[in-house]
């Protein structure tokens, strides 16, 4: 049974990247929108950027792309952590145990990018607080990386 939620919480970590991925795809004006928006540094009634912005349409595309390929990957190296969880159910625990690799690294990446990504770079750095629209990103990238970094945790403590 253990060895199922493990599958299952990479299955979890695959459909994150995944929706994430595809729901950008689809909407990607939109997408470019709210990246455009965050790194432009436009209305900070607040706290005023230290640094550089980007109102080129180029880097903006750029920084999206990143974004989404990360997304991609997550969702891709969940599932085929998965898959490889799944093939190694029934094998020793050695075996399960090394099967794991691609699932926590998709947790791990989840939790790196969408920590770092928006709690640090853009929370920190673009002060995405201060915005409706980035502090509906940064809420949920919290969710996200907390439920990654849980996940990548309990897939790789050795009770199975």
């Amino acid at each position: 049974m253990i060895r199922i939620s493990k599958i299952i919480a990479a299955l979890f970590i695959g459909s994150i990247g995944s929706f994430f991925f595809l729901n950008n795809l689809f909407n990607l004006e939109s997408a470019y929108s709210v990246v455009s928006y965050v790194v432009s540094g436009a209305d900070q009634p607040n706290y005023k950027i230290f640094g550089p912005v980007s109102s080129s349409v180029s880097l903006n595309y750029l920084a999206l792309i990143i974004i989404m390929v990360i997304e991609f990957v997550i969702g891709l190296l969940g599932f085929y952590g998965a898959y490889n969880l799944i093939k190694n159910r029934k094998k020793s625990l050695k075996e399960f145990n090394e099967a794991k690799k691609f699932a926590i690294s998709a947790s791990l990446l989840g939790m790196f990018f969408w920590y770092g990504f928006f709690v640090i770079i853009g929370e920190g750095y673009f002060q995405m607080w201060q915005t409706i629209i980035g502090l509906g990103s940064v809420e949920g990238a919290f969710r996200y990386g907390t439920i990654c970094a849980a996940l990548a945790f309990y897939i790789s403590i050795n009770n199975d």
